[in-house]
């Protein structure tokens, strides 16, 4: 497939539950460098959205040392750095980019693909059903025009901060479709994003025994080992009571 379209990551790293999570190792490499592969393996071109904070010279050091276009702006507003890669001359032009946050290493290239084929003309925003999918594997495909078109409007805080929210908030201005992931996918009881420490714990597992893990993999691996996934269940139980 080639979708010649970048991904945009939206990266930082002031995390709260989890401080600078993004560069954390998982089998080998920093998690940024998955999330950067798993664009790359739907044919869309990594770009790095961070912000211009000093806080986040390591991510920009990463992309220079990787030779992947980052781009910054400020911390709170992620709508105007988005605005800004797709401005940026580096970043391929394209009808459409993919929304992409770099807490998610398990970003699954098939549903990326199943987004870009199903793609039609007057949508806005297609994603996918997040109430039948693990958390933490599913990308957003969007279309430039009227993102831009919306990126100059007053918005609120929230809405900057959350790139896609006001195309939910108003879907008479915006055709916004979510599609059922492959039934292979449909495991919305796991959890595998990264937000919490428990989270990487699971996620260092994982990637210990598969360094090239994919979101098939990993949810293949605790259908096999679900003692896995129990364990980052209590740790997780465990601090929520401490």
């Amino acid at each position: 497939m080639t979708t010649t379209a970048p991904a945009i990551i939206q990266a930082r790293m002031s995390s709260s539950r989890l401080p600078g999570k993004v560069l954390r190792p998982l089998g080998g490499a920093p998690v940024l460098a998955h999330v950067c592969r798993a664009a790359a393996a739907f044919d869309a071109q990594p770009v790095v959205c961070t912000s211009d904070l000093a806080s986040d010279d390591p991510i920009v050091e990463f992309c220079q040392d990787n030779q992947i276009v980052c781009v910054r702006g400020p911390l709170d507003d992620v709508l105007e750095r988005f605005r800004l890669a797709l401005m940026d001359a580096r970043v391929v032009e394209s009808e459409w980019f993919f929304r992409v946050t770099a807490d998610c290493p398990l970003l699954s290239a098939t549903l990326a693909q199943a987004l870009w084929e199903a793609k039609e003309d007057g949508d806005a925003f297609l994603g996918v059903e997040q109430d039948q999918l693990p958390y933490g594997l599913s990308a957003e495909l969007i279309a430039r025009k009227p993102f831009l078109e919306m990126a100059r409007k007053e918005l609120g805080p929230s809405e900057r901060e959350h790139v896609t929210m006001h195309m939910y908030k108003n879907p008479a201005e915006y055709r916004c479709r979510r599609l059922s992931p492959p039934a292979a996918l449909q495991h919305p009881s796991l959890r595998l994003t990264l937000d919490y420490p428990e989270d990487y714990a699971l996620l260092a597992s994982l990637f210990e025994r598969d360094p090239g893990l994919t979101a098939e993999g990993a949810i293949a691996a605790l259908q096999e080992h679900p003692a896995l996934y129990s364990a980052m269940q209590a740790e997780q139980a465990r601090a929520v009571r401490s």
